[in-house]
């Protein structure tokens, strides 16, 4: 019953942290950004039916085996992450708690010596009625799902507002982004705000994407509002960001986003041929504008 309501806790702090859950999955540049989004909220389903299971008597064998089985998974996939030097946390308990990949390798250990004692013990009489422990199995996946669906499967392409005028101006001869020669070629531009967590999440995503594809990353510009200024100069930014963001004049940053924050512009020559924000970032779209 402890390692029923153990694996309910971990996949139910994993679905409050979904966000960061998905993207810690692609961060690992295996999957693509539409498959990581399926298997988070696979993974999710997948323990709370192996709590359920735990907990209801249900299938025993069958269920502590899939237990084991998921178990094993998580200490082989922890063991990969040490491999690569992976020190952050590994989102057992989702943004809840962090757990460094080799303290949560030593939880599982504890949790299959666990499942063993309990698998050997002595079976207890209580069980639910068919018609209880079915929907309570069928739910969770479905709830998963109807709790939060996949970005891709809500959120399609999509145009976003912004003023094409300013933002000519602004790649001007005496614009504050001349330097950065977005008239020349394609790049992704994002315009983010520090402090803002879907602006951090949407920088993360964005790396691993031309990170896993093998882009120029030279070719994603990330601009954040910084003080008045008439300066040209574009300073440094790197505390918040997982790469340099540039900061710009923020009401020239306002009047070309319109106040939007997170928003990504597919910019050709200057022009803007697609926008998202950071719930439809398509990886497939990213990669097909900068290869064409």
């Amino acid at each position: 019953m402890l390692l029923g309501i153990f694996f309910i806790v971990s996949a139910i702090a994993k679905l409050i942290g979904i966000d960061e859950f998905e993207i810690y999955i692609f961060s690992y540049n295996i999957l693509s950004l539409n498959l990581s989004f399926l298997i988070a909220r696979i993974v999710i389903a997948v323990e709370l039916l192996v709590g359920l299971g735990l907990l209801s008597n249900i299938a025993r064998r069958l269920v502590d085996t899939c237990a084991l089985l998921l178990l094993v998974c998580f200490v082989f996939f922890l063991c990969y992450a040490l491999l690569i030097g992976r020190t952050d946390s590994c989102h057992c308990m989702g943004s809840l708690v962090e757990i460094a990949p080799a303290r949560s390798l030593f939880k599982n250990a504890i949790l299959i010596l666990l499942l063993l004692f309990s698998m050997g013990a002595q079976q207890w009489n209580w069980r639910p009625r068919w018609y209880i422990w079915l929907p309570a199995c069928l739910l969770p996946v479905v709830g998963v799902f109807i709790f939060s669906a996949p970005d891709n499967w809500l959120f399609g392409p999509s145009e976003e507002y912004y003023n094409q005028e300013e933002l000519d101006k602004a790649n001007s001869p005496q614009g504050q982004l001349h330097c950065l020669n977005l008239n020349q070629g394609k790049h992704v531009v994002a315009f983010l705000t520090p402090g803002c967590s879907f602006c951090q999440m949407a920088d993360q995503k964005l790396t691993h994407i031309y990170r896993r594809n093998d882009l120029d990353s030279s070719l994603f510009i990330y601009l954040t509002p910084g003080q008045d200024t008439t300066s040209t100069d574009l300073t440094v930014d790197s505390t918040t960001f997982l790469r340099p963001a540039y900061r710009m004049d923020v009401t020239t940053y306002a009047h070309i986003t319109y106040g939007q924050r997170p928003i990504v512009f597919l910019v050709d020559n200057g022009k803007v041929a697609a926008t998202c924000h950071y719930r439809n970032i398509s990886e497939e779209q990213i990669v097909e504008f900068l290869k064409q």
